[in-house]
């Protein structure tokens, strides 16, 4: 679960003197449902403990709009997506090689220092002859590696770090890499800005909260498996990319 923080301001003519916060919940369809906390200011100083308890389990992933700053507090943490964002640009990859020739021929480097992808590497286990995955997390790509074996007779190369001076066809990492011809990286989703997302996350999205950190909340925190399928086609289809 997460929650959203939003701050509503009285006039100062009508402030009242108490600072009330209050939280409703709202339901996602193939999901958990996330909370949104809105604090009415007055003259006295926001409780952050309310904050908190009213936040509930999500106190730790909150989406604040831009601009507004957190207090340094125990119990209150920004959402930070760590999965969705990679996860998109694997998708992304997957679909480019699939459409090239000689795609089973191909070589692909992907740079995953979380080991936030070892339950979907098997997405591009069948467009490339060689995947060297790059992680501080070797050990959450033991299962993964059986995985690939069993289905298709080959498991990736595990290591933890990059050789510059080795080659590959396409990369997938957090900025473009050196090591190949065609990158697929996290840098590409916003690089024009937040990016579009579909209809039915945008019209959950409260105002003046950043749609795709909303969309990835919504991966990440409530569990809506759909939004994991999505590629940099389906979000920046109508920008110019002259990568994908």
């Amino acid at each position: 679960m997460f929650a959203v923080i939003l701050t509503e301001r009285e006039s100062r003519k009508f402030r009242k003197r108490k600072t009330e916060i209050e939280a409703v919940q709202t339901s996602v369809r193939g999901g958990a449902p996330f909370r949104i906390v809105t604090i009415s200011k007055g003259r006295k100083d926001v409780d952050w403990h309310r904050v908190a308890e009213l936040a509930s389990c999500a106190s730790r992933n909150l989406l604040v709009p831009d601009g507004f700053i957190l207090p340094d507090s125990p119990y209150l943490k920004l959402f930070e997506a760590d999965t969705l964002p990679l996860l998109i640009t694997l998708n992304t990859a997957a679909k480019k090689l699939k459409a090239l020739p000689g795609a089973t021929k191909r070589s692909l480097l992907i740079e995953d220092k979380n080991a936030v992808l070892s339950d979907y590497i098997d997405r591009v286990a069948a467009c490339a002859a060689k995947i060297k995955i790059v992680t501080d997390k070797p050990q959450d790509y033991y299962n993964a590696g059986l995985r690939l074996m069993e289905r298709f007779g080959a498991s990736p190369i595990v290591c933890g770090e990059i050789n510059e001076n080795e080659k590959f066809d396409a990369a997938v990492s957090q900025k473009p890499l050196i090591n190949a011809s065609l990158n697929f990286s996290v840098s590409q989703i916003k690089a024009d800005g937040s990016p579009e997302i579909p209809e039915q996350y945008a019209r959950l999205c409260p105002t003046g909260i950043d749609r795709f950190d909303f969309m990835c909340a919504l991966f990440e925190c409530s569990g809506v498996k759909a939004i994991g399928e999505y590629t940099l086609y389906d979000l920046i289809s109508s920008k110019k990319n002259d990568i994908i």
